[in-house]
């Protein structure tokens, strides 16, 4: 879509993910044995024809920036057009200026907006888990002559609600009410952070208050819900997962392991990309087992895998019992290791005959005196 440039907000510390980015930002993070979160919203964009693309980074975005190149794994490195990478920098001599919040993170690049000349700009976050054509998210924006549309989402887990900005919207789909993460949440209509602006309207309000509206949840968009009634939803049906937490990344993964046919390429036109691994296929050795289970490419399973998702570069012993669990990439697990409800982070080896056994989802690193870095 020539009309829309997209933004893709990726520089958060996402310390509820705790270890997993201690060394990473969040969009990096390994989901499904294969895929990295930021696979999904690139990939929505590449289904979407948007090829004017903006990486808002900050946190460690090194590996991300490495794994992203070009975008051509997106099909993404159009001529004259593609991914471009916004990293904090200084003015006039000043210091590095680093973003205080959402808003601010998009002020800052108010250059690259006007470079790149849309008449729309789709603000995403890069570590959510959806699939998505948002060329009809464009055609109701301007159906409802709209200058803001936010994406919605009727969320289904009611404990989870205060972690969401909640809203309510009359029959048109005009947004009546906000609130970012209320107490006591009055709907289950979740803001999705994704917001489609129209540019000159966005170029607007970025400029009032600098000092103040530095969050679009918390500040911009309550502030211009009391200026303006042209702000509208969009209720999106799809599967939708904002994986912020280490128990709604353990959530989302056994989601999708649990119903295999909507990840798979041959399920619908909205197919997951990811960057090739190039490592040889898996190895299930003699005596092993495998049941319900994603086992990754360059992974040798010489144990007993089930319900459970194993990433690339693990390697599964004798004697290893590893049930409803999730081996982030290169992992070593000695004989005789039994595991439950584990979420083991990257480059580790566990120890022989360690028993990681839990009655939730627990995150498995090295400050675990069964573990130690493995590289």
């Amino acid at each position: 879509m020539d009309k829309v440039c997209a933004l893709i907000l990726v520089g958060g510390r996402g310390t509820r993910l705790k270890s997993l980015t201690d060394k990473k930002s969040k969009p990096y993070v390994s989901f499904m044995g294969k895929y990295r979160i930021i696979d999904f919203p690139l990939s929505a964009l590449s289904h979407s024809h948007i090829f004017d693309i903006g990486i808002i980074t900050q946190y460690e975005p090194f590996e991300l920036m490495r794994y992203i190149g070009s975008g051509s794994t997106w099909d993404l490195d159009a001529f004259n057009r593609g991914v471009s990478f916004l990293t904090p920098y200084s003015k006039d001599n000043e210091k590095i200026e680093l973003q205080r919040g959402t808003a601010d993170a998009v002020r800052m690049q108010k250059n690259y907006i006007d470079f790149i000349g849309a008449d729309y700009v789709l603000i995403l976050s890069g570590d959510q888990i959806y699939k998505i054509d948002f060329r009809d998210v464009l055609e109701k924006h301007i159906e409802n002559k709209a200058k803001l549309t936010i994406l919605t989402y009727k969320h289904e887990k009611t404990e989870d609600l205060s972690r969401f900005g909640i809203l309510s919207y009359d029959e048109n789909y005009k947004i009546t009410s906000f609130e970012e993460k209320p107490e006591k949440p009055k709907s289950n209509n979740i803001s999705m952070g994704i917001y489609l602006f129209n540019k000159d309207f966005l170029l607007e309000y970025l400029d009032k208050n600098p000092d103040k509206l530095i969050d679009f949840g918390k500040d911009l968009i309550p502030y211009i819900l009391k200026k303006s009634d042209d702000v509208y939803a969009y209720p999106y049906k799809g599967l939708f997962f904002d994986v912020g937490t280490v128990e709604s990344l353990y959530e989302a993964n056994m989601y999708f392991l649990d119903r295999p046919g909507i990840l798979s390429p041959h399920g619908d036109s909205l197919k997951i990309y990811s960057k090739p691994l190039d490592y040889y296929p898996c190895l299930i050795k003699e005596g092993a087992t495998v049941h319900k289970s994603i086992i990754s490419d360059g992974s040798i399973v010489s144990g007993a895998v089930s319900h459970s998702v194993i990433s690339y570069k693990n390697i599964i012993s004798k004697g290893v019992m590893i049930n409803d669990s999730i081996l982030l990439p290169n992992v070593y697990v000695e004989e005789d290791v039994k595991m439950k409800f584990a979420v083991v982070n990257e480059n580790l080896r566990i120890k022989k005959g360690s028993k990681l056994v839990f009655n939730k989802p627990t995150l498995v690193d090295s400050t675990f005196k069964e573990v130690e870095p493995y590289e």
